[in-house]
């Protein structure tokens, strides 16, 4: 899927076709035709296209120092997706996001869609991205990039304060399958920004591009950023280290309350049972000719029960 957007004074505009005026294309999911009609069109090898359908693609750059109009720049990186795991919980991927940088315009590329960009198609008036500098534009969206790890371990960080809340009636293998996830996506995580660290150095260091002022800012402002993200990720997973080595034991101390209780209820259900069993055997038992007889073994029935909850209670067993 091809997505042309140009600025204007309104803002970011998608169009349906590339015009003269096209700044940025977005290609989600490329076909062969779009990928060969590309690769013809901007003069680039087709890797530069394919890689991003590889997901176990690795962060690099390629011709980042000696970008020329007969051979665009590459930069890959890889982002975060919240997906579903194969038992039914949330959890992040990490996958590879490319950007070509062009004379003229500005290609980014995925096999997936990126929640980032789709704010920015969604919105395109409101997103105020501006495409009139391509170096700053694809600086934005590294930082979007980077910003997207915060976004998803604020994420995680509020479900595990949650799940904590409800490890105190937990009593099935949930929360350890949610925790498994959330590990997971740190793994991922913290290789995903392993890999992209040294993109973003060689991006500060390049001699061709991003080297103006404002560029070097915003290149300082990705870095801090994906610093603070490799932060949290090793904080929370330590975090996550300590909670999977307790819900198991939190599981099995709430279960045992549970069983506690249910025998404690067993107990007390005896009682009567006990009574009116041997008060229905057709023999001559005390008090049965009573007149009042069954309100006296109700009576007599309920006074034991209270008094073995009240036991039951006094030793913690209830």
């Amino acid at each position: 899927m091809l997505q042309y957007f140009s600025t204007y004074s309104t803002g970011l505009v998608m169009t349906p076709k590339q015009t003269a005026q096209t700044d940025w294309i977005n290609i989600e999911r490329p076909t062969a035709s779009e990928i060969d009609t590309l690769v013809q069109k901007f003069n680039f090898p087709r890797d530069y296209l394919t890689a991003v359908l590889d997901d176990a693609e690795v962060s690099r750059t390629e011709q980042l120092n000696q970008a020329t109009p007969d051979q665009p720049a590459l930069i890959v990186m890889q982002f975060p997706k919240l997906t579903t795991s194969d038992l039914g919980y949330l959890e992040y991927q990490v996958f590879p996001f490319a950007l070509i940088l062009t004379p003229t315009v500005i290609l980014t590329i995925s096999n997936y869609p990126a929640s980032f960009i789709q704010d920015f198609v969604l919105a395109p008036a409101a997103s105020h991205l501006s495409l009139d500098n391509h170096e700053a534009f694809v600086l934005t969206i590294m930082w979007s990039i980077s910003h997207a790890y915060v976004t998803a371990l604020e994420a995680i960080n509020d479900q595990t304060a949650a799940l904590e809340r409800r490890l105190t009636r937990a009593t099935r293998n949930a929360e350890i399958f949610r925790i498994m996830a959330y590990q997971k996506s740190l793994i991922r995580f913290k290789a995903a920004l392993t890999q992209n660290a040294p993109i973003l150095k060689m991006v500060e260091n390049s001699a061709t591009l991003f080297n103006t002022p404002k560029h070097q800012a915003l290149t300082t402002d990705i870095i801090v950023e994906t610093k603070q993200a490799a932060d949290m990720a090793a904080t929370t997973n330590q975090i996550l280290q300590q909670y999977s080595q307790l819900v198991s034991a939190v599981i099995s101390n709430n279960l045992n309350d549970v069983m506690k209780v249910l025998t404690s209820l067993t107990i007390i259900l005896t009682i009567p049972t006990i009574i009116g069993g041997i008060y229905g055997m057709n023999v001559h038992l005390p008090g049965a000719s009573l007149v009042h007889a069954f309100s006296w073994l109700m009576l007599g029935t309920i006074i034991l029960c209270i008094l073995s909850i009240e036991y039951l209670k006094n030793h913690d067993y209830f």
